[in-house]
């Protein structure tokens, strides 16, 4: 999901801003030219998923659209309920 690509690419800036690093590159915070640190960070992000995390707005757009997909049912079985209604 491209969605969740996104968030987990800021939550890698955010760490790499933290100082989130592989401890050999010499990279600086923020920056994210060394592949091990990528992978590092990569890592530690899946570990969050495993335990859980999400973002709040990822969170958000997956209720979103739960409740779009359960009006749509509302709607459905309110149709049938009339056309059964209709039959008796």
């Amino acid at each position: 999901m491209q969605l969740t690509v996104d968030f987990d690419d800021q939550a890698m800036q955010v760490l790499s801003i933290e100082g989130a690093m592989c401890g050999v590159c010499g990279d600086e915070p923020g920056d994210r030219n060394c592949p091990d640190c990528e992978r590092c960070r990569r890592d530690y992000v899946a570990a969050l998923r495993k335990a859980g995390w999400a973002p709040r707005a990822e969170i958000q757009a997956q209720l979103d659209q739960a409740q779009t997909e359960l009006a749509a049912i509302k709607r459905q079985l309110d149709g049938l309920t009339r056309q059964a209604a209709r039959q008796r």
